[in-house]
């Protein structure tokens, strides 16, 4: 049997007829002693006095028949009397002052806070924040081991804890935070004149529409303020030092289970119980905490507090505690977390208990099941007990043969409301979800100041004798309350909603021990949300002051840098920018202070070259583009050619040991100059190959050669754009794959320069975007795929990212070479998302990520069924978030 939760073993009573037990027995005595005692006292007859005695006895039924949710009507009557002999009211500064309610004292170093005397003693309180992760979306065998992590956790952790799930109001102060400086930045740039008016009022409407989507349209519905689940657990010591060990053990325990655990500070922990009863309630603020941090009472009371039979008010508030007084005996996986989905605060106290009395009572418990048993003659009945005697056995087993462990769990849920008919109507949705699981609310009728007190966190727990119920740890691992789905960089694009509703603002450029570079792609089928999601990630990175260059080879973009204001190149027309061939580009991938790091990494080396020899560089690259145009040259030719080039440069006083940065374009030769050197070097030496060369300058590149409009004059692109998009649209149309890998190789140098320059002349962020990127992967002409490779593995060095789009991933798994380093380039990207993929596409998929942890049944389905906008957003190995991306209207009009 898995996910056992057996009858309670603790209150397991021998059962004499149905639910009669021996202490019902013994009520019934005592009644008829008394009754016995009153009636004979009476000046009656004989027969008289025997009617009345059976007349009293029937009045004792009520007493032994359960009548309120599993209590019998003598534990109600005792329940009864309680709570008309209790105080009722409480008024801040009167006689039953709310402070009395408080069972917090001071605060103790940064991090702990001190209750007041608790059956005699004081105790220590810590907490620690706790981020989980969605479990459905790992394999089988994964969640089966994070699952066992959990279990280990808690069978390791031999001290009382609470675990808290509180529903606070979805707000985003830091990222509207960043969002006006950007703006405020922005009209300071525009008040430079650094940007342009068109450019600078697109951004600003822009960026009023971001800061108004998080404002306004995430955080509130028609139904009201959208909330998201955080997850607490608190620990407790009875010293500094205990506490400490016991946090640390916990801590250690969950980050190893791939939980994101941090430490609350003293203030923080207090802000959490002050937002318990109402987490739309305004903040305490930093002097308050000052003032009132000795005498916590003070701080945390209520103006007022008023008891109820089945709920209570405080400060005008309508408040509710639910507990759970039946679960069925077998539970499904993450029960925990369907609990979670509840809009209620729920609290799970759990505290360790003496084994060696657990298995003396498991021992009594099973005995008492048997004797149930032999004495029930209903087929139905026999077989519940079948099953009850089934669970206890295998619980025995477990703890004889796996070592499992028992905790005692108090399960609470706090409804409130502004008054008492949304209590109830809060209260009717708990009872109906918690029917959903098979389990049996219990409305604490008469103990809602026992559940008040149960309900703050303190290492004492009033109900937990009454209504706890002893669970193995795997039972309690199973539940995994703690799925949470969402992503929440301070410096994040809002993408969407996760499918467990949970908002999702991301921050590529974020960095920490899970999240290594800023790198992504982007993977789906034509018209499954895939050029929607990359404008949406381009718009918000102009938004933001970045430097954006695209990459686009079906005209996607040019609406968007219409709007911009950006600037949109058509690579495969002269007339709207052309890249001079011999204008040396300085885009060498190294720095300084980086190639003294890299001197014992010969792949690095290679691949960087000299970084103080832009012109040597460069010639490397001319060598390559000249060979892309003319492969039939062999080695002698090239060689004599980079020879009449070298000469051409020192002509122009254009060498390795000036700053070519400081050259205006026009400073740069062109092919008409080379020609000219030429002419003029036959004149010299009247050799049959530099004849040749001279025929083929002329005839393509002048008197109206094919390559003259193209490459034969200065560079007419400008490089002072924050938005720029390169069509290569035309290029590719061509038909004419030579010019196009020639073009294309041109393209990505300047590119590699601008990426190089943005670092040390802007400092500013840059993101490059290849869309479609397979088109640009040619077995013959690697320089695209040679590009992407290098971009990936270094922009970050550069404040960059580079973006990834392809629909088709055939080309990306082509020959061994292209599989080899598109492999690389997936292990060396940070993050991905996954649109909806054919079959095949999506197999292939699977098998490029195999080594980043593969990809689960679960996502693969996912990734299958996904309609449009819909993705699997993968952050890193374990985090992983089904959304829907999604984009205002607003934001819309510049796609």
């Amino acid at each position: 049997m898995k996910n056992l939760i057996p009858k309670s073993i603790n209150k397991s009573k021998l059962t004499i007829w149905r639910n009669v037990n021996l202490i019902d027995v013994l009520i019934i005595m005592v009644w008829f002693a008394l009754s016995g005692m009153f009636v004979f006292g009476l000046p009656l007859g004989n027969w008289q006095k025997i009617l009345a005695v059976f007349l009293v006895a029937i009045c004792a039924v009520p007493l032994i028949i359960p009548i309120q949710h599993g209590m019998k009507g003598w534990n109600v009557m005792i329940l009864l009397f309680r709570h008309c002999s209790m105080a009722k009211k409480y008024q801040q500064d009167s006689r039953n002052d709310t402070s009395l309610l408080v069972p917090y004292n001071k605060v103790v170093g940064d991090a702990f806070i001190q209750t007041n005397k608790i059956n005699g003693k004081k105790n220590l309180v810590g907490c620690l924040s706790v981020r989980g992760f969605d479990i459905t979306l790992l394999n089988p065998e994964e969640q089966e081991l994070r699952l066992r992590d959990l279990q280990d956790t808690l069978k390791f952790s031999n001290f009382p804890m609470t675990i808290l799930k509180l529903e606070k109001p979805l707000e985003f102060k830091q990222t509207i935070k960043y969002y006006k400086s950007q703006l405020t930045k922005l009209k300071q740039a525009y008040g430079k004149q650094e940007i342009k008016e068109d450019a600078f009022l697109a951004r600003k409407v822009q960026l009023k529409v971001l800061i108004a989507t998080l404002e306004k349209d995430l955080i509130a519905t028609s139904e009201g303020i959208k909330t998201k689940k955080c997850f607490y657990v608190f620990v407790y010591g009875k010293n500094e030092t205990e506490l400490l060990e016991n946090m640390n053990v916990l801590e250690h325990k969950l980050i190893n289970g791939n939980f994101v655990c941090e430490w609350l500070s003293n203030y923080e922990i207090v802000q959490i119980l002050h937002l318990v009863w109402n987490p739309y309630d305004t903040p305490i603020t930093k002097s308050q905490f000052e003032k009132y941090k000795n005498n916590l009472s003070e701080l945390l009371r209520f103006e007022s507090f008023q008891l109820h039979k089945t709920y209570f008010t405080a400060n005008k508030i309508y408040y509710a505690i639910s507990g759970v007084y039946d679960y069925p005996l077998i539970i499904s996986d993450l029960w925990g977390a369907a609990l979670a989905c509840n809009e209620q605060t729920m609290i799970w106290n759990i505290n360790p208990v003496d084994q060696q009395r657990m298995k003396v009572s498991l021992n009594k418990a099973l005995n008492n099941a048997f004797t149930k048993q032999f004495m029930t003659k209903s087929h139905i009945n026999r077989s519940e007990n079948n099953y009850e005697i089934e669970a206890y056995q295998q619980l025995i087993e477990d703890i004889n043969g796996s070592s499992e462990i028992i905790k005692n769990v108090d399960i609470l849920f706090l409804s409130y409301g502004t008054d008492f008919k949304i209590l109830k109507q809060a209260q009717a949705r708990l009872k109906k979800a918690l029917q959903e699981l098979d389990m049996k609310i219990n409305p604490l009728t008469y103990r809602q100041l026992d559940a008040f007190n149960a309900f703050l966190p303190k290492n004492y727990d009033p109900l937990i004798m009454m209504l706890g119920r002893e669970m193995p740890c795997a039972t309690i691992a199973a539940a995994f309350p703690f799925m949470t789905g969402g992503l929440n960089d301070d410096k994040g694009m809002y993408l969407g909603q996760s499918n467990i509703a949970d908002s999702i603002l991301f921050d590529p450029f974020k960095l920490d021990s899970k999240r290594k570079n800023h790198n992504q792609i982007i993977i789906g089928t034509s018209g499954s949300g895939k050029s929607f999601t990359t404008k949406k990630m381009i718009a918000f990175h102009l938004n933001v002051g970045r430097n954006v260059i695209v990459i686009d080879p079906e005209r996607e973009y040019k609406n968007l840098a219409n709007y911009y204001h950006g600037q949109w190149v058509d690579t495969g027309d002269a007339s709207l920018g052309r890249i001079n061939p011999l204008q040396v580009l300085d885009n060498n991938f190294k720095d300084l202070s980086e190639f003294k790091k890299a001197q014992d990494n010969s792949i690095e080396m290679l691949m960087d070259e000299q970084n103080s020899a832009p012109v040597s560089n460069h010639l490397r690259l001319l060598t390559q583009w000249f060979k892309t145009l003319y492969p039939d040259f062999n080695d002698r030719e090239f060689n004599l050619l980079v020879k009449y080039l070298k000469k051409l440069y020192q002509q122009f006083n254009i060498t390795n040991e000036i700053d070519v940065n400081k050259l205006s374009r026009i400073q740069f030769p062109t092919m008409s100059d080379f020609y000219q050197l030429l002419v003029r070097e036959y004149e010299k030496d009247s050799s049959v190959l530099l004849k040749e060369f001279i025929d083929i300058i002329a005839t393509d590149f002048l008197n109206d050669g094919k390559y003259e409009k193209l490459w034969n004059g200065h560079t007419t692109l400008t490089f002072n754009n924050q938005f720029v998009v390169y069509d290569v649209l035309t290029m590719f149309e061509q038909d004419e794959p030579k010019v196009t890998a020639a073009q294309l190789h041109l393209v990505l140098a300047v590119i590699k320069a601008e990426v190089k320059h943005n670092r040390f002349r802007d400092k500013n962020e840059i993101v490059i975007i290849v869309d479609e990127a397979h088109l640009a992967i040619d077995r013959d002409n690697p320089a695209a795929l040679n590009f992407m490779y290098q971009m990936v593995k270094r922009i970050r060095k550069y404040q960059g990212s580079i973006i990834i789009t392809t629909q088709n991933l055939n080309d990306f798994t082509g020959t061994e070479d292209i599989k080899k380093k598109t492999t690389a380039m997936i292990n060396n990207t940070q993050y991905s998302l996954i649109l909806n993929l054919a079959p095949q596409d999506l197999k292939d998929v699977a098998d490029l990520y195999r080594s980043y942890g593969g990809l689960t049944k679960t996502e693969r389905d996912y990734i299958a069924r996904a309609s449009k906008g819909q993705a699997l957003f993968v952050v890193s190995g374990y985090e992983r978030h089904c959304i829907n991306i999604e984009a205002s209207r607003k934001e819309q009009e510049g796609f």
